[in-house]
Formats: structure tokens, sequence, C-alpha cells
């Protein structure tokens, strides 16, 4: 047996159960909390109408990460959410299954203030399952993003963006189609403990099957 690698996986083991032990605490505002949810670091968490999926995981370090606002936020399963994060919903906020952010994105669907004396802008933003939106980048109220979206560092979303797409620049624009792999979930892929295999097999086990026919 390598004494060394069960070493460090019992470390990791032990670290990942402290911070669930944390985010019991972190989360403790929130209407609901799904199983296995995974806390580092010091977030504010103070939404007043928040749901979160089962395997979220919420990071916060260098720049403290924000959920917030008096508006409807729901979350998916296996939401990844990365430092300096700010996410504040007024009406609404919708993260769909596999989405990540990464460090300091900035969602929020309500701009606070009018410009040339026009009223402000409010709407709900939505994003598809299995989304990657890059590090600071910006998405603006009334904005709906499909499922398995690139969205680049920086970009800042101000229209409705297709499923399976690269968005960059400000304001953002397709760049290209996404050709993804058959089973593949999310844009986002890691070598090590990518969870698309699994959730494949379970829809796999799930489906009927079809009767057979009497000859």
């Amino acid at each position: 047996m390598d004494w060394e690698r069960r070493r460090i996986e019992l470390q990791w083991t032990a670290a990942e159960y402290r911070q669930r032990a944390w985010a019991t605490w972190s989360l403790r505002k929130a209407t609901s909390v799904g199983s296995r949810a995974v806390v580092l670091g010091r977030p504010t968490v103070d939404a007043t109408d928040l749901v979160v999926g089962d395997d979220f995981k919420i990071w916060s370090g260098h720049r403290r990460t924000l959920v917030s606002g008096c508006g409807r936020i729901r979350i998916g399963d296996r939401v990844f959410v990365n430092c300096g994060t700010v996410l504040i919903a007024v009406q609404e906020v919708v993260l769909g299954d596999d989405v990540a952010l990464a460090n300091e994105v900035y969602i929020m669907d309500s701009n606070s203030h009018g410009v040339e004396g026009r009223p402000h802008v409010q709407a709900p933003v939505v994003i598809g399952d299995g989304t990657w939106v890059g590090a600071r980048a910006m998405v603006l109220p009334g904005v709906t993003i499909g499922s398995r979206v690139v969205v680049a560092a920086g970009a800042v979303v101000t229209r409705d963006v297709p499923d399976d797409v690269l968005v960059a620049g400000n304001p953002a624009r397709v760049v290209r189609a996404l050709d993804y792999p058959a089973g593949c979930k999310r844009a986002w892929h890691d070598e090590w403990g990518c969870p698309c295999p699994k959730l494949v097999a379970a829809q796999d086990a799930a489906a009927p099957t079809a009767p057979i026919g009497r000859g």
C-alpha cells in the first residue's frame, strides 16, 4: 500500500468534513440546503430566500464571496461558486445544475439606479445547466444564458445566450459553437472527479425499458 497517498487521502477527507461542518453554519440563513454542501473560507450568505441543491461548493478567500438580496435565489445541484463572486437578487436569480462561477463573477438582477432620467432595470437572471462563467465576468439584469455555455473572463453579458456556445467581450457576443462529446453535461471539465459518467449511468438506469414483444 502507498502509505503517503493514503495519508494525503485521509487529510483531504478530514478537510472536507470540516468544510461540511462549517457549511452548516455559513448557510444557516438559507431556506433550504441540500446534502454535502462544502464551504471554504468565510463567505457572506444572507439572502432571504435562498434554496441550494446537493453538493454545493462555495469558496471565499482573497475577496469575500457575497450571496445576498431580498429576491429569490435558486441554485441547482453540484454548483461551484469561487472566491469574490457577488450574487445579489432583488427579484430572482436561478443557477441550474452543474454551473460554475469563477473568481469575482458579478451577477445581479437589478442595476439599482437608472441613467438619463430613466427608471432602473430589474428582471430575473437565469443561467442554464452546465454553464461556466469565467473570472470577473458580469451578467446583467434580464439575461438568460443557455446550457453548457462558456462565458469568457471579463465578458459583460447584456442579452440572452443560446445553448452550447462560447461568448466573450463587452458586450458579450457569440464567438463560436461548442461541440461536446456524448454524455458531457457541463462546460467545465476535470480530469478527476467529473460527475458526467455517473450522471449518464444513473439516467440510463432510470430510463424505462421497452417491453419485449411476443413472437
